[in-house]
Formats: structure tokens, sequence, C-alpha cells
């Protein structure tokens, strides 16, 4: 009989790292039954990669802990009420906690992937058969943070290695957008306000960086938002309506646009992970704990963490030189987590 996994895109690099996977899977045999959080550009993007889903709850804001866990446990109960009917074998995710609580209600055999060893940690070792973390991540860390260490695996890279790799490197996005590769170009990602790990700090940056930004009038900035309402927000809150920055509404080839771009800030953490492994000029605006693969971008001089805001107000701008992206022969990470999602599947499938 056909195992069927069950595959959650609760956020949009969710897509990016499972597309490649869900490919090879199939190829395998496996049958994928995919669910996604109505947020930002995550439907977008699922439809751009021919993935078929189902659409189950929606991104919801909230600020106080209490009704943020309460927004998690409705989806949950969504999730497991429509999974249920589909008889999954097993289950896998990156990080999305509505998941993980759904496949322990079911019972459900649940892998759960996540980069962030500050996330729900000890919530993931509860009702996780399996963990995989990145092997940057030190075991003695984990064990802080409540993780039976019994059930962690730990990966070598880093997870945007498992597609960043295979980026067909084209100009599309430049004449899209319009942008003069003469000219100053600057992608921007704003701090996930609304996110349990967000630091006020990582607010205070983002003005003092758009401050600096405003000095560049020849500049072309290119703002990410996570969502249209951040979107909204920004030109309403930051006078991000006029030039040099443009606020986007919609999905774009953001890797490119940054392999592309001459500086990238980003207050989150996988769009800037993705610039320091393409090469780019990569700075983190992100104030809160730093997690330990930034850690090792960093020392490595992948990634510059801006701590202060005199950090942000002292930079210096300048065209850079066309890069010869590194994009070929690194698999590693790939062949590593498709080999054990596929032993994941198999061992605990009821079939």
């Amino acid at each position: 009989m056909t195992v069927r996994l069950w595959i959650d895109f609760d956020n949009s690099p969710h897509v990016h790292f499972f597309a490649p996977m869900i490919r090879e899977l199939q190829r395998n045999g496996l049958q994928v039954i995919v669910t996604v959080r109505a947020f930002g550009q995550t439907e977008e993007l699922a439809q751009s990669y021919g993935i078929p889903y189902t659409v189950i709850g929606e991104h919801r804001t909230p600020k106080l802990f209490l009704t943020r866990v309460t927004a998690t446990v409705r989806r949950a109960l969504k999730l497991a009420l429509f999974v249920r009917c589909q008889r999954p074998d097993v289950a896998i995710s990156h990080g999305s906690r509505a998941l993980a609580m759904a496949a322990w209600i079911l019972r459900v055999p649940c892998m759960t992937i996540y980069d962030y060893e500050f996330v729900s940690s000890k919530f993931f070792s509860k009702v996780s058969k399996r963990i995989m973390v990145p092997d940057a991540i030190p075991i003695d860390r984990l064990k802080r943070q409540g993780v039976d260490t019994k059930k962690v695996l730990r990966y070598p890279g880093f997870k945007e290695e498992v597609y960043i790799y295979d980026l067909p490197r084209s100009p599309n996005v430049l004449q899209e957008l319009g942008l003069d590769v003469n000219r100053l170009i600057i992608t921007v990602r704003p701090p996930a306000t609304w996110a349990h790990y967000h630091n006020p700090k990582s607010e205070i940056l983002f003005r003092t960086l758009i401050d600096r930004l405003k000095q560049e009038r020849d500049a072309q900035v290119i703002v990410l938002p996570r969502m249209k309402q951040q979107g909204d927000q920004l030109k309403k809150e930051y006078g991000m309506d006029r030039s040099p920055f443009r606020v986007l509404d919609k999905a774009v080839d953001a890797l490119n646009l940054m392999s592309y771009s001459d500086a990238v800030f980003s207050g989150g953490g996988t769009m800037i992970r993705e610039a320091a492994l393409l090469g780019s000029n990569a700075y983190s605006i992100f104030a809160g704990t730093a997690g330990a693969a930034d850690e090792e971008l960093e020392r490595t001089g992948r990634l510059h963490i801006l701590r202060e805001p005199g950090e942000v107000r002292s930079l210096q701008f300048v065209k850079s030189p066309s890069r010869n992206l590194n994009l070929n022969g690194k698999r590693t990470t790939r062949d590593f987590l498709l080999r054990q999602n596929l032993d994941f599947c198999l061992q605990n499938s009821r079939t």
C-alpha cells in the first residue's frame, strides 16, 4: 500500500524548503497531502511550484501570548478534522505548531524540523516522535530548552541549502521591477512584529535603517512585506510610499532579486540566511536572541548582525561587482534530509 505523508505549509519559506523534497518523495512512491495556512505569499508560492494544497486556517496577529496559543489550538483542531478523513500515515513540518498538535491528537507519528532553537522547543519535543535541527545548534543548548535529545537528529548545513543551489540565475526579476543594474539595488524585509520571538529593539533598528536609506536618493530600495497589511502600514507610518522605496504587494522571485542586490536587510531569519548563502552583502536587524545558524554565518563572515542603531547609521553602500554564484554541486543538506524524511515515513507507516 502507498504511504500517505501529510505536510503543512505554515509560512512561505516552507514552500521553498519542501517543494524539492515533495518531488523526490513522490518519485519514491509516497502520496503527499499538503495543507496551507493562508498567510503572506504562501499560497502564491505553492501555486508557482504546482503543488496541490488545501487551505486550512489563516494568519492572525494577536499580541497576547494566550490569544496566540488559542489561535494555534483553533487551527490545530481544524487541521485534525480535515486530515483525519485523509488518513495520513505520518506527518512532517518545519516548525508548524498546529500540525504537531493535530498529529498528536490523531496519534499520527510526527517529525518536526526547525532551525531556530529558541522556539517552542519543549512543546515540539513532547508531541513529536523525531526532531531535526541543523548541526550548528549545540546539543547542550537543546537540552537547556527542554528537548529530549534522544529524539534529535542533526543535519549538516542550513535548511536554505535544500533549495537555493537549484536557483536558475535569471535577470527577469530586474526587468519585471524595472530596476537599473547600474544603480544601487537594496532589498529590505521588515521584522515580524507579531511573532512570538519579536524584540521591540528590532523596530528601532528598522526605523533607523529606513532613515538611513532615505539619504540614498539614487538607490532602488525594494521592500518585501510579509503581508499586504504590513505593506500598507509601512507606507503610512514610515513614509515608504515615495522614492527611494518601492513596497511590493505581490510575490516576486526574491532569491534572484537578492542575488542581484548590493545589500539585503531582514528582520527575520530565512531570507537573510538565503542572502548570506547566495553571497550577497547580508545584514540582520533581528534583535532577538541570535540562533546558532545565524551565529555560524556571522562567525564565517557571510552575515553581518547589526545590534545597535549606530551601526546602522554608519553603513556605507557601494555598487557590488558582478558575482559568479557557486550554485552547483552542493547537495549534502538536501540529500541527508530527503533520506531521513523517507526513512521516517517508511519506518512509521501503518502499512
